[in-house]
């Protein structure tokens, strides 16, 4: 039996309610993670109420399936829509009241067709993270693969689609937020309507954001891009590789990024350099000078390792710490991708 592995069939609601339809354990453990993070936001203001509304305006307009998505999720999970809208923004809004609340790790890059990333996100999601399979009829026969956690959207981390387009975020605070489509919702529209790298890039251009983190982008071509998002400003770089960690690199934000962001950034930077052709994975559990791979007492420690071969259409995913955690291969079929408990 498939201990990650959750396929979603359907339009963007259903595949929305089809979380609490495949995993009815939990149910509670969502809606406390949820609800538990809404609480220890900062006091709502009038100027985060309206960035909220206009999002969610943004939103309708931009990206209706992410909208369509979260509703079934809420249904599924008992929750309002806008309960989990609200919390899909909750970055945005600490960084409106110039309070990031996260000190996020998250380490990505994409060399030579692999994008691999590692995710460093509160403990809470540990027992909640789930490899997602979408299939969506309007998506024309294109499937998607995603790592993220039950009560969010789409890829919520990192994904990989049918055609070999493969991506990763990391969050980034910034003080330049404004209406537009949030990242998460950026991130599925480009699994589900892109098959290169230029493609995604052309949408990227296309659309307004809403502010906030980076995006690292490889294809079966072999090609590599790195976006980094705010509200007024795209800035997109090139490259054999391109890495990512939690700070703007073409240009400072007056907001301070987690201290350790540019030691974890050399760190990448140096062992790519130095063999570029190198398997991630031994990189995504190093430890020293400068740790990819974190644990406790650190508040976002490294939840999961996660490749995406982008030629090969497989995925590689450690669903704990790498330097501990098995690694699991998601191999593509018929069926669309099938879940291998074996060494990697």
């Amino acid at each position: 039996m498939s201990a990650l592995l959750v396929t979603l069939r359907g339009d963007a609601r259903a595949r929305g309610r089809g979380q609490a339809t495949a995993c009815p354990d939990q149910a509670d453990a969502v809606r406390s993670a949820i609800r538990g993070r809404l609480a220890e936001a900062p006091a709502r203001t009038p100027r985060m109420a309206r960035f909220l509304d206009a999002q969610w305006d943004a939103t309708l307009r931009h990206t209706p399936e992410a909208l369509e998505e979260i509703t079934g999720i809420a249904e599924g999970f008992s929750l309002a829509p806008e309960v989990v809208f609200d919390f899909l923004h909750l970055g945005c809004l600490a960084d409106i009241a110039a309070a990031p609340a996260d000190t996020d790790g998250c380490s990505a890059l994409a060399l030579r067709g692999v994008v691999a990333k590692n995710r460093d996100f509160r403990p809470e999601h540990a027992g909640l993270q789930r490899v997602f399979q979408h299939e969506d009829p309007a998506w024309g026969g294109r499937r998607v693969l995603c790592l993220g956690s039950l009560g969010a959207p789409g890829a919520w981390s990192s994904g990989l689609n049918s055609d070999g387009l493969a991506l990763a975020d990391t969050q980034i605070p910034t003080a330049d937020h404004g209406p537009g489509v949030l990242r998460y919702f950026l991130m599925t529209r480009l699994l589900f309507a892109c098959a290169t790298v230029e493609e995604a890039l052309s949408t990227i251009r296309d659309l307004p954001h809403a502010g906030g983190g980076s995006l690292v982008l490889g294809d079966a071509s072999g090609a590599a891009a790195a976006v980094e998002l705010r509200h007024g400003r795209v800035d997109v770089a090139r490259g054999a590789w391109v890495a990512r960690t939690n700070h703007y690199t073409a240009a400072p934000d007056p907001l301070s990024p987690v201290a350790h962001s540019e030691g974890r950034l050399a760190v990448l930077r140096a062992a790519l350099e130095q063999d570029p052709a190198r398997d991630p994975r031994p990189l995504l559990a190093t430890h020293a000078p400068v740790a990819l791979c974190r644990h406790a007492p650190d508040p976002s420690p490294t939840l999961a390792g996660a490749v995406w071969d982008c030629g090969a259409r497989l995925a590689t995913i450690a669903a704990g710490p790498p330097c501990s955690a098995a690694w699991v291969r998601f191999e593509p079929d018929e069926q669309g991708w099938r879940e291998i408990h074996a060494p990697a």
